[in-house]
């Protein structure tokens, strides 16, 4: 099957169930073999399914849907694909601008992006996990916050040098940070950025309630931050 079929096969299966695991405008697939997302499924962050009583879901792969709307337009709705989400959106700060590929990206100024997610899980504990694509200039990954609080966990899932992007080669990132909340939120604010020259490319966000006892979870949650957060690098030869 040839890209333009997987691609017809993804959208197809998009518009049937409005969950997909990524679409393929936009750079490598992340969910691919060797990459660094995840989907909550098969993730051993999650054990869940997107789409399921209990979770929400917000997938971003280019920014140019504008059907939010604010007096800005520096915001997205999710393209990829979302779950029992109310008020959602991913904005960006002034000198952002959606370039051709659909990525953001900036030439002079930091780039601060902010994925607004609202809904209902349920009683608490809950797990927010946010997961992100940038090319390029990396993040600021100790200034990653959610609702103002630092990560429980984070990692580096997936680190290419020399990508073939429009603008040359570049560092390619899949970053992954999660927080165990005691707690649902009103409204998740994931915020995050860089300095410029960063081609922000995806950004997948998956929050839940947590159905185990909540000493249980919080003594995983306490073994799991021992990791800190940890940088893989793999082979770069059979990316196309």
């Amino acid at each position: 099957m040839n890209k333009r079929s997987h691609f017809m096969l993804a959208a197809a299966m998009l518009s049937f169930s409005g969950i997909a695991s990524a679409d393929f405008t936009n750079g490598p697939n992340p969910y691919d073999q060797g990459f660094g997302f995840d989907a909550p499924h098969e993730a051993s962050w999650g054990g869940w399914t997107r789409g399921d009583a209990g979770t929400l879901y917000a997938e971003w792969d280019t920014f140019f849907d504008a059907s939010y709307g604010t007096a800005t337009d520096r915001t997205a709705a999710p393209d990829v694909g979302s779950a029992n989400i109310g008020n959602t959106y991913l904005g960006w700060s002034a000198g952002t601008f959606a370039a051709g590929t659909g990525n953001l990206y900036s030439f002079a100024v930091p780039q601060n992006y902010n994925a607004i997610v609202a809904g209902s899980v349920g009683e608490g504990p809950v797990r927010a996990i946010l997961q992100f694509e940038s090319w390029g200039t990396e993040m600021n990954y100790s200034a990653i916050n959610l609702n103002g609080l630092a990560p429980t966990f984070t990692e580096q899932t997936y680190f290419q040098a020399d990508y073939p992007s429009s603008f040359g080669p570049v560092d390619l990132v899949q970053f992954l940070a999660y927080w165990d909340l005691p707690a649902e939120l009103l409204t998740y604010n994931f915020s995050f950025g860089s300095d410029a020259h960063q081609s922000l490319a995806q950004v997948a966000v998956d929050i839940a309630a947590v159905p185990v006892p909540g000493a249980v979870w919080l003594m995983g949650s306490a073994i799991l931050g021992l990791a800190g957060w940890r940088r893989k690098q793999y082979s770069t030869a059979s990316v196309g």
